[in-house]
């Protein structure tokens, strides 16, 4: 929820929502927790709750803001942001992103994680709200796709904040449509036109070359993100195919070593290069627009948060590995490999 300009932290007591995404979170722990005394009414409750617990939690929880918290500037703000957040409170960053949220359309609500939203704050500029992991790695690939590939079409960032304890990435608002929305009035000939250009910019997005010495991951050393359940990330640098490899195949408590040389011996032996990766293609995060002449154009690709250098295969791996979508395809042995793996992530739901 977003308070206005004027509310101040003593007036934020509301009557409690017991139907919000975190209760109902909550009220699902609960219930295994009570199942599980039932059985052993001595047990360490500290034991069955996940490690990721309260990161869980918080994504469900919707965004809070008060101009009381603290706040600093993760990566630098554009001169546009600034001059926004100028006309508002130069002298008080926190008020001046409160204010301006307060009075900002949101465009966006994750139906998944209540505090993931997005706000048009002016014609321009658009703020996400999102994990600072998620916010810096977005930042750092739009920075990196406008030095290196500047042709290709995707927003501008304005820089990330850091407020209480959430992160806004701010980047150039895109018009349009997006193309899950587009796709059911597109005939075969445009749907097959908007294929074509997709094929020719994710050609030119991976033709990038891999930087010698670069470990995997975001541009900037943030390192390899797998978000299938929960955001796990690498705590040690990762700098070839066969050591992501190996991150992945120990990222499960469940998984019995029979079981996983069983998956690890359905890959192929061939070693993939490693290429710039968007890490989240689907149809949401494909602007298009209809030209006057009746066509459609891919004029942008956007949430650039899980990109970086990544094994030539993961990008058809993350890209038919959503549980939001529904996909009828063939799907390639990478793919059928991480989807019998899924289940036994340690930071599975």
């Amino acid at each position: 929820m977003v308070l206005p300009p004027s509310t101040s932290s003593a007036s934020r007591l509301i009557q409690a929502n017991t139907n919000t995404t975190a209760a109902r979170f909550n009220r699902k722990i609960i219930r295994a927790l009570q199942a599980k005394l039932k059985t052993d009414p001595e047990v360490d409750l500290s034991t069955l709750l996940k490690a990721n617990y309260s990161e869980q939690l918080r994504s469900f929880k919707a965004p809070n803001f008060d101009a009381t918290d603290p706040s600093t500037v993760v990566c630098e703000l554009s001169i546009e942001l600034k001059q926004l957040l100028e006309d508002e409170d130069g002298d008080d960053l926190s008020r001046a992103i409160v204010d301006l949220l307060a009075r900002s359309e949101v465009l966006y609500r994750s139906a998944w994680a209540a505090s993931s939203k997005v706000y048009r704050v002016s014609d321009q500029v658009v703020v996400k709200i999102t994990d600072e992991r998620y916010a810096v790695t977005e930042h750092s690939s739009l920075l990196y796709l406008q030095e290196h590939l500047p042709s290709f079409p995707a927003p501008r960032s304005h820089g990330v904040v850091r407020i209480g304890i959430f992160c806004l990435l701010s980047t150039t608002f895109v018009t349009g449509l997006d193309l899950e929305k587009a796709w059911p009035q597109l005939g075969d000939i445009q749907k097959h036109s908007i294929s074509g250009q997709l094929d020719a910019l994710f050609s030119q997005l991976r033709s990038l070359p891999f930087p010698e010495n670069m470990p995997l991951g975001g541009v900037q050393g943030e390192g390899c993100k797998d978000g299938r359940r929960g955001l796990r990330v690498n705590s040690e640098p990762i700098m070839n195919v066969k050591q992501f490899d190996e991150w992945i195949f120990t990222g499960s408590k469940t998984a019995s070593p029979v079981y996983t040389r069983l998956l690890r011996s359905l890959v192929p032996a061939t070693i993939p290069t490693c290429v710039f990766t968007h890490g989240d293609i689907r149809s949401a995060n494909i602007m298009v627009d209809k030209q006057e002449d009746g066509t459609w154009k891919v004029i942008a690709v956007i949430d650039w948060a899980a990109s970086g250098f990544y094994p030539a295969y993961w990008e058809s791996v993350k890209a038919t590995m959503t549980p939001r979508d529904d996909f009828d395809c063939h799907c390639s042995t990478r793919w059928l490999v991480d989807r019998l793996w899924d289940r036994n992530m340690e930071n599975s739901s």
